[in-house]
């Protein structure tokens, strides 16, 4: 298991709740994949390194002080090493945890930013990132050690960035509440008058600063959202590509088709082909297209798949 402490005790080290399936150890990292049974609560404790969760299957909640989030299948959080929280598993659970040596910190804090606090990371970049460490995790083959620490630190990049965003204490209250519904309800039918009234806002008051916080429209982040969670079910399970549309929200496969590709450069069968790719080293790298969208380019050994 990986060593915590609990928040009133320095020496002492418990061992987290779960099974652990899987284990690697690569070089200054320590990856475990734990299953959690359902209705599990951890009290508050403290790891004693920097933490990343990777969450394959099943939703938990996790509390930092006031603030509590919901973690679901896809989701990528980071937490500083001594940060006291507690997580409650409402649902049979698996994850991929990564252990972060001080050192490679430390030396990161030399050359860039490097995350300061919680943070849960979901844009479709971490999504792909996070999906490829897992496929390099479970593969043991002589390259994969390399590419799992290219990865994980192409993920730390990833939550550096996210210390630009704007500080939450700044965000009003029912913007705060606006954004979860929305994180928690982007597969339902879901209209701007219905989250402004629960929040108790004008629509067009919503539409504004939702935009200005989140620098995303309400209606791009539910279609965000959804492709994330069907690249998530595309590269963790055999689900067909109708049935996955369908799920996601999409009105067909070629609606999920058309936007997947226009989201991740790819479609949706090649990123399921890539996501589970042996034997060849892949890379991330990001461009833009003149109408703002984001694009990845995969790279798999020496040709690049847009």
């Amino acid at each position: 298991m990986i060593p915590c402490i609990a928040p009133n005790s320095k020496t002492t080290p418990q061992d987290a709740a779960g099974e652990v399936l899987k284990r690697r150890s690569i070089g200054p990292y320590i990856l475990t994949e734990n299953l959690y049974s359902d209705t599990v609560l951890l009290a508050k404790h403290a790891h004693r390194h920097a933490f990343l969760t990777f969450v394959i299957e099943g939703t938990f909640r996790e509390r930092c002080g006031a603030r509590s989030i919901v973690c679901r299948p896809g989701a990528l959080r980071f937490l500083p090493a001594g940060e006291v929280h507690e997580n409650e598993f409402e649902s049979r659970v698996r994850c991929l945890h990564v252990w972060i040596d001080a050192a490679v910190l430390d030396g990161l804090d030399r050359r860039s930013v490097v995350p300061r606090r919680p943070t849960e990371i979901s844009g479709l970049g971490a999504t792909w990132l996070a999906n490829r460490l897992y496929a390099e995790f479970s593969r043991e083959d002589t390259a994969s050690g390399i590419a799992v620490e290219g990865l994980i630190l192409e993920i730390l990049a990833e939550i550096a960035r996210s210390e630009t965003k704007p500080d939450p204490a700044l965000i009003p209250r029912w913007l705060k509440r606006a954004t979860e519904i929305v994180e928690a309800r982007f597969l339902e039918r879901l209209s701007l008058a219905e989250i402004a009234s629960e929040v108790g806002v004008h629509y067009v008051h919503l539409s504004r600063q939702f935009h200005k916080y989140n620098r995303v429209t309400v209606g791009e982040l539910i279609r965000k959202r959804r492709i994330q969670y069907a690249s998530h079910l595309l590269a963790h399970s055999a689900t067909p590509l109708a049935e996955i549309a369908l799920i996601c929200g999409f009105s067909d496969q070629s609606h999920l088709s058309f936007l997947f590709k226009r989201y991740m450069g790819m479609s949706p069968s090649k990123f399921r082909g890539l996501a589970g790719h042996a034997g060849e080293e892949l890379a991330v790298s990001e461009t833009w297209r003149g109408n703002g969208q984001r694009r990845l380019k995969v790279l798999v050994g020496p040709v690049a798949v847009e």
